[in-house]
């Protein structure tokens, strides 16, 4: 065979190859869990972070906390586009969650609900409407109930009082669920990432890393242990350069817990940013996952008080956009395994 046909042969080869591992990718779709924000430009900043990932995936967003009727629409688009097997991804920031044990149960990885079941309808009016009673929830009306999640997450919610049944998804892909973002080294450098732009000399700075936090007590000592991870990490990322920062202390601020609760976080968290002043600088950073939600209320807590602050959250950065890939090719390999 002459020089010229081999190479043509090879490159066809090449090509059929590409163009079969491009088709075993059509079909792999992505559903992405987030709760959504009451401005359109949070949704938008959830939306640019899967971008690049559309080259090769069919991708969905499901806005809502365990929605049923988002996360049911994302499913069927999916399969209406010939994909057979898909990655739900969870930006949400920890697994020690209702919101994630609901997801679990709606995508048929729990028999039962391990919690009373709830529905966070995204739609963006800035308000907290209960089902039922129509009744509308302000943001100053916080902290009685369940129903009293945070105002800048626009969301509607049916919870148990009502006695709403909820039932499994429907489906005929092979779902994977991954992990939510918990302390993902790629998490880690995002935090590092905000704590360097405000840092001008560590060893005299504490630093906070500050959390939403579920209501439940021992929900909350997993999500302050994985904050507690994320601060281990930062603090081997900082003495890579030779220094160490003064101290770092995670938290949650426990916003929808009942307002002994509240109140004890708001104040441990207040006491935390006066007494780390006295000899020192502070930095509070947020956990969160994207802006123009519930970072203003941290600032509110602190009135009066001094530390640094930008209020950057998780996105935008490249590194959700790294965490998601990174969590489909993961699964994508667990499936194969299991294959």
């Amino acid at each position: 065979m002459k020089k010229a046909g081999i190479i043509t042969l090879i490159l066809g080869i090449m090509v059929s190859g590409n163009l079969s591992l491009t088709a075993q990718a059509k079909k792999v779709g992505v559903l992405i869990l987030a709760h959504g924000g009451k401005h359109s430009s949070w949704d938008d900043t959830v939306k640019n972070a899967t971008e690049s990932l559309r080259e090769n995936y069919m991708v969905e967003v499901a806005f809502g906390m365990a929605n049923p009727t988002t996360m049911q629409a994302g499913i069927d688009k999916l399969e209406s586009k010939g994909v057979t097997t898909i990655a739900v991804v969870p930006l949400f920031i920890s697994s020690y969650s209702p919101i994630i044990r609901q997801n679990e149960y709606l995508l048929g990885l729990r028999d039962t609900l391990a919690d009373p079941p709830m529905i966070m309808m995204h739609h963006g009016s800035g308000n907290m409407e209960k089902k039922g009673n129509h009744s509308t929830m302000k943001k100053e009306d916080k902290h009685n109930s369940m129903a009293s999640m945070p105002m800048e997450a626009s969301h509607s919610m049916i919870n148990a009082e009502e006695k709403m049944e909820l039932k499994p998804l429907h489906f005929k892909s092979k779902i994977i669920l991954t992990n939510p973002l918990d302390a993902h080294p790629l998490v880690a450098e995002i935090i590092y990432d905000r704590i360097s732009e405000l840092s001008t000399n560590p060893i005299n700075e504490t630093i906070l890393i500050v959390a939403h936090g579920p209501n439940d007590e021992n929900d909350n000592k997993n999500w302050v242990k994985t904050i507690d991870n994320l601060a281990d990490q930062i603090r081997t990322m900082q003495s890579e350069k030779g220094n160490k920062f003064k101290q770092i202390f995670g938290l949650t601020v426990r916003d929808d817990a009942n307002p002994a609760i509240y109140e004890q976080a708001k104040e441990q968290l207040r006491t935390l940013v006066s007494q780390s002043g006295k000899d020192g600088e502070v930095i509070v950073v947020p956990l969160l996952l994207s802006q123009g939600g519930i970072e203003a209320g941290y600032v509110k807590r602190l009135e009066g008080l001094n530390y640094k602050w930008s209020g950057k959250t998780l996105l935008p950065h490249p590194n959700i956009t790294k965490f998601i890939k990174t969590s489909v090719e993961e699964a994508l390999k667990t499936k194969k395994i299991e294959e």
